[in-house]
């Protein structure tokens, strides 16, 4: 929200947007703002959070064919790391942007920090800062701001969890592929409901907003869990 301060952003698509409650929010400063959603589970529940968006936001399960460099800004987080041909994607997005239009998005850092949490959500791969700067630019892209998220509260959830998503991975009911196991990423929220009240205590918040701070200050370093970047179309 920080990097998408404009007080009007346009027409915009947000590219999986899972439950939609991000998308509410863009919407609120949108010219219209499209989610799109495969997952059958999520795109219900997106709907429904649309229904208080006054008519400026809509979730589809696809793409539309007359997008063509007409749209002022595409959002897409923690997608593109569920993508097997990234840079067929990138491509797909630069093609809906108007010339200056941007691309706002975030990816997992650091392919050693791979594990049962990635294989759980159907990733195919984590980013290196470099990798994904050159990515970008060779699709047509100059980036404007590129910030490692996380650290280190993200650390320590993400090495928590993997106890969590090893169990998770076991009580799986058969083997999913990658699609089913995205699909399935972007609604199972159960484990996170349960720990919810802990979280919105007073304590918790306090420490939320250390860890905040903490994390802009090492937002330069490669320290974190994730990229987030803004980058415009040439």
């Amino acid at each position: 929200m920080r990097l998408l301060a404009d007080p009007s952003l346009g027409r915009l698509v947000e590219v999986g947007c899972g439950g939609g409650s991000l998308l509410h929010e863009l919407a609120q400063r949108s010219e219209h703002a499209t989610g799109i959603e495969t997952s059958e589970r999520a795109r219900a529940l997106a709907s429904s959070i649309a229904k208080a968006g006054r008519g400026k936001q809509r979730i589809v399960a696809g793409p539309d064919p007359e997008w063509n460099q007409d749209r002022e800004l595409v959002c897409a987080f923690d997608v593109l790391e569920h993508i097997e041909h990234d840079g067929a994607a990138l491509e797909e997005w630069a093609g809906w942007l108007m010339k200056g239009g941007r691309l706002c998005m975030s990816v997992p850092a650091h392919q050693r920090r791979w594990g049962a949490g990635d294989e759980w959500a159907g990733h195919w791969r984590r980013y290196g800062r470099h990798d994904l700067q050159a990515l970008l630019v060779s699709k047509g892209f100059v980036i404007e701001h590129i910030e490692c998220y996380g650290f280190p509260l993200g650390n320590l959830t993400e090495w928590y969890g993997e106890r969590f998503y090893r169990r998770a991975l076991r009580d799986r009911q058969g083997n999913l592929n990658k699609s089913q196991a995205t699909s399935e990423s972007g609604v199972e929220r159960n484990y996170y409901v349960r720990k919810f009240k802990w979280l919105d205590s007073a304590p918790a918040r306090a420490l939320l907003r250390f860890f905040n701070i903490t994390q802009s200050l090492a937002s330069r370093t490669d320290w974190g869990t994730g990229y987030l970047v803004l980058a415009r179309k040439e």
